[in-house]
């Protein structure tokens, strides 16, 4: 596998989120994708751990698991997301993200990873009572 990516996303809490990435090899021609295995999460940092379930014999991470989709194997595209749902649970704030890969050899690798900027919605806003003039 070639050297992660580091890429910066942006998720906005309440509202589906999906990116598209393409996995190549060293001369840019799509990397076929039949029979690898993708995961990844997004964490507030990479050793977050949850505090009412860890032990100190037995961690329990605290970290919400992306969907990794491969729409076509052949085209080297996979697709990470998550539901408004999921992203409803998110603060404001900046956490991290990482995507691995198992190929057929089987080798492990990180493909892309980096930061993910959460923010809310301004559409979603409820309950203000506040009244904004128009800039037209």
């Amino acid at each position: 596998m070639a050297a992660t990516f580091q890429v910066n996303i942006n998720i906005t809490a309440g509202v589906d989120f999906k990116q598209q990435y393409t996995l190549t090899g060293s001369d840019m021609t799509p990397t076929d994708l039949t029979g690898f295995v993708f995961s990844g999460n997004v964490a507030k940092h990479e050793c977050a751990l949850n505090a009412t379930t860890s032990t100190s014999t037995s961690p329990v991470w605290k970290a919400m698991p992306l969907t990794i989709t491969v729409p076509n194997p052949t085209s080297g595209v996979y697709v990470i997301s998550l539901t408004a749902a999921q992203t409803a649970k998110l603060k404001e704030g900046k956490y991290v993200y990482s995507v691995v890969v198992t190929d057929t050899t089987p080798t492990t690798s990180e493909v892309v990873s980096g930061l993910a900027f959460v923010d809310k919605a301004f559409g979603t806003l409820t309950g203000t009572t506040e009244t904004y003039s128009s800039y037209y």
